[in-house]
């Protein structure tokens, strides 16, 4: 079997995939991940074959005016950041403002993804490789239009919570509702882009949702939306790694053993700075100066240089492998990320999040809910709350039994090797269906 994978030009989104990738391509399933010209060096580094595919800096693909589109580009995606997914705003839930929301999603993300050198390339490799299955990361909807141009099956990736279809299906109820024609614009792009490598094919919304989904997301965390849906646990990749001496050797730490002091892992990103914080990465540092534990900082090189003297219990280090560092650690701080959570969840490590917009708030609320954690909203993050949210993680046994039953909940779904199987099944079940006949019946499922 031939499996094609397609992602976003994005390291965080394409590590979601790879182990996947390795299990199918270990399988004996020949594997190609196609993606733009940037992520080749993150591809091939996971010793998988990439398939570069459209231009690089595809964020400023216009010969003209690559300033402004960029910044066009880079407002629209704010919007869609800053849209209220878990519908804590009503006037956010009309037809109107998720038609929107669709708009704009389309021109500032999906279009400018799978952009038309990007799909030009894309359909013309899988004209010329043949694939049985595509599987494209939640975004990157050039997967959908290449396997349905080739007959390929296809299946969407899920590494977050499903919001964006949550809302594109209540946008197509309410669209429903309406007398007479009304607007589309993810089946008119989309439906546009698959004319143009197959004329006689037309938007189905399996092209949104993939023929089923491939989700590595805990199963108490998943929105059910009526759809068919392959759990996958979770395996996390880092990327290249080296495990540094000071985790090997517990002993160099200067304050006390591991046993004597818990270790809290606190990760922002590379540039270490909330952009909604109201206080810097020093001053959040100085705030849980005196707690009795090891607080083990990631801070990008240029980042660290910048910041000053830091409290006697902080270790700053500017990378280390999450999968080795979070099994020492009795809490894990950070912002939503994709691996970041999904590793915590997979080592039972209570955490706390500082959510951001796209889908983290409604991560972080999840983690609340199953009590394995704790978040802070935007208007309540402040130094003296994070302070006593991580005190509460580290002193309330109640997070870390929670934090238990998720990890074995994660261990009870198949592992990649497992899931290849399946997916050879699926397969055959859908390759070669170019037909445009009605998708199953998608439910749409009620808030909380």
């Amino acid at each position: 079997m031939k499996v094609l994978f397609v992602s976003f030009p994005h390291h965080t989104h394409y590590f979601s995939m790879v182990p996947l990738a390795s299990a199918l391509r270990t399988a004996g399933h020949e594997v190609r991940v196609a993606s733009h010209p940037d992520l080749t060096e993150q591809i091939t580094g996971a010793g998988l074959t990439a398939v570069p595919v459209g231009t690089p800096d595809w964020y400023f693909n216009d010969p003209h005016a690559p300033e402004l589109l960029g910044q066009i580009l880079e407002d629209g995606s704010a919007h869609v950041q800053g849209f209220d997914f878990t519908r804590d705003d009503p006037g956010q839930w009309t037809h109107e403002s998720l038609l929107a929301l669709e708009n704009i999603a389309v021109a500032s993300l999906y279009a400018s993804v799978s952009n038309d050198t990007m799909l030009d390339d894309l359909v013309a490799y899988a004209r010329h490789w043949r694939p049985d299955l595509v599987i494209w990361e939640q975004h990157t909807f050039a997967g959908a239009v290449a396997a349905r141009a080739v007959g390929a099956a296809h299946a969407r990736l899920l590494h977050g919570v499903d919001i964006t279809v949550r809302a594109r299906q209540e946008f197509l109820r309410l669209t429903a509702a309406l007398p007479g024609p009304a607007q589309d614009p993810t089946a008119e792009w989309l439906g546009r882009a698959v004319r143009r490598y197959a004329p006689r094919l037309g938007f189905t919304e399996h092209m949104v949702t993939g023929q089923w989904t491939v989700d590595i997301t805990p199963p108490g965390s998943r929105l059910d939306l009526g759809l068919r849906t392959v759990g996958v646990r979770h395996v996390p990749h880092n990327g290249p790694s080296v495990v540094p001496d000071w985790l090997r050797e517990p002993a160099d730490r200067p304050v006390r053993e591991p046993a004597d002091r818990p270790r809290v892992c606190l990760t922002l990103g590379l540039s270490g700075e909330l952009d909604h914080a109201p206080f810097s990465f020093g001053a959040l540092l100085d705030g849980l100066a005196g707690l009795d534990a090891e607080i083990v900082a990631t801070l990008g090189a240029d980042a660290r240089d910048q910041l000053g003297p830091v409290p006697e219990n902080v270790r700053l280090v500017e990378f280390v492998p999450l999968n080795d560092l979070l099994p020492t650690c009795a809490a894990v701080v950070h912002h939503g990320g994709i691996g970041t959570r999904a590793t915590a969840e997979l080592h039972g490590v209570p955490q706390l999040l500082l959510p951001y917009g796209w889908d983290t708030v409604a991560k972080a609320r999840r983690v609340a809910e199953l009590g394995h954690g704790l978040y802070l909203p935007a208007d309540g993050l402040t130094v003296d709350a994070l302070r006593t949210a991580v005190e509460r993680l580290l002193t309330e046994e109640s997070f870390t039994k929670a934090a238990d039953r998720v990890r074995t909940e994660i261990l009870a779904e198949p592992t990649p090797n497992e899931a290849v199987r399946l997916l050879e099944r699926l397969t055959a079940e859908h390759t070669g269906q170019t037909t445009d006949a009605p998708p199953s019946t998608v439910t749409t499922a009620p808030f909380a």
